[in-house]
C-alpha cells in the first residue's frame, strides 16, 4: 500500500513538473534570443536584430520584447509595423496594470500616427463580384476595411484581387513616402473566365476510349500470333516418319484447336484495335468543324489476318 501511494505520488508531481519544465525552456530561449537581438541592434544590424526580437517573442509573448520589437521597427524605417507592434504593448500593458510601460508605448503610438503611410481600397460596386478577396502581401483585406485608411510599411506592396470563375489582379504599390502620405488604389473589374468547351472534354473522353480498347485490341492479335504460332508446330509435329524423343505426335484435333483459337483472336483482337483507332481519329474537335472519312477492314484467314484502314482524318 505505501508503495502505491508513492507511486501516484511520484506521478503526480510528475505531471506538475513537466509544463513547468517546458515554461522555463520556452523562457531560456526567448531569452537567449532577446539578448541576440540587443547585440545585433548595438552593431547596428537593424533588419537582423528585428528579426531575433521577432523570435524571442513568438517564444515568449513579453512585454519588453514589444517594447524592444517596436523600437527596432521605428529604426528599421518599418513605421506601420512598430506603430502595431506598441497598440499591442500598450493592450499588454493595460491589462497588466503596468501604468509605466503602458504610458510609454501609448507615446509612441502617439508619435508614429503623423508619419504612417496609408493605402486606401477603393472597390466601386462594379468591382465587387461575388467570392471577391483583396490582399495586401498574404493579409486578406476584410470588405468592412474597403475605403478605410490601412497603415504601410514603406517600399513594395504586393496587391492582389481574386474571385472565383474570374481571371486574379495583381499590383506592385511604391510606397517610397513614409511621411503620413495617402495612397490610393481602385480595384478593376475582374476579367471573366472562358468557360470550357464542352468539345474538348469530348475529346478527351473519345480518345481515352479509342487508347483503351485499342490496346485491348493489340493484346488480342499478339495472342492470334502465338496460338497461329502453336498450330504450325502441331502440324509439324503431326508429320513425323516415326515416334522419337525429338518428335511426338500430337493428336490429331490439336492443330484445328490452335488454328481456331487463333482465327478467333485475330477477329476479336483486329476488331477492337479498328474500334480503338475509329474512336481516337473520330474524337470531335473541340470547334466540332473538323471532319474525317474512316472505313476499317479486317481480313482473318485460319493462317493469320490484317487490317485496313482507308480515309482521310
Amino acid at each position: 500500500m505505501k508503495c502505491l501511494v508513492l507511486s501516484l505520488t511520484c506521478t503526480a508531481l510528475l505531471a506538475v513538473s513537466l509544463p513547468a519544465f517546458a515554461d522555463d525552456q520556452r523562457s531560456a530561449r526567448a531569452d537567449a534570443l532577446f539578448h541576440q537581438g540587443e547585440l545585433l541592434l548595438e552593431a547596428g544590424k537593424t533588419d537582423a536584430a528585428c528579426t531575433k526580437f521577432e523570435a524571442s517573442e513568438a517564444w515568449e509573448n513579453g512585454l519588453g520584447t514589444l517594447l524592444h520589437l517596436g523600437d527596432c521597427y521605428e529604426r528599421a524605417g518599418r513605421n506601420a509595423s512598430a506603430w502595431h507592434t506598441f497598440l499591442e504593448a500598450e493592450a499588454v500593458a493595460q491589462a497588466k496594470k503596468d501604468s509605466d510601460r503602458e504610458q510609454v508605448a501609448a507615446e509612441r503610438v502617439a508619435a508614429l500616427e503623423p508619419r504612417l503611410a496609408r493605402v486606401v481600397f477603393v472597390v466601386p460596386p462594379t468591382s465587387r463580384v461575388p467570392g471577391l478577396n483583396v490582399q495586401l502581401g498574404a493579409n486578406t483585406i476584410p470588405s468592412s476595411s474597403w475605403g478605410t485608411m490601412i497603415p504601410v510599411d514603406a517600399g513594395a506592396q504586393r496587391i492582389t484581387a481574386f474571385a472565383k470563375g474570374h481571371r486574379s489582379w495583381t499590383f506592385t504599390l511604391d510606397v517610397s513616402k513614409n511621411d503620413g502620405h495617402e495612397y490610393r488604389v481602385t480595384v478593376p473589374v475582374l476579367e471573366p473566365m472562358a468557360e470550357p468547351v464542352a468539345g474538348s472534354s469530348r475529346r478527351a473522353t473519345f480518345r481515352t476510349a479509342g487508347v483503351v480498347t485499342g490496346s485491348v485490341g493489340l493484346a488480342g492479335i499478339g495472342a492470334g500470333a502465338v496460338f497461329s504460332a502453336l498450330s504450325r508446330n502441331a502440324d509439324d509435329s503431326q508429320s513425323c516418319s516415326r515416334p522419337t524423343p525429338q518428335c511426338t505426335p500430337t493428336k490429331p484435333n490439336a492443330a484445328n484447336n490452335y488454328s481456331e483459337a487463333a482465327a478467333v483472336s485475330f477477329a476479336v483482337g483486329g476488331a477492337l484495335l479498328a474500334t480503338g483507332v475509329t474512336l481516337f481519329v473520330l474524337a470531335p474537335s473541340p470547334d466540332n468543324q473538323e471532319k474525317h472519312a474512316l472505313r476499317v477492314a479486317a481480313h482473318v484467314a485460319s493462317n493469320g489476318g490484317r487490317l485496313q484502314l482507308e480515309g482521310s482524318w
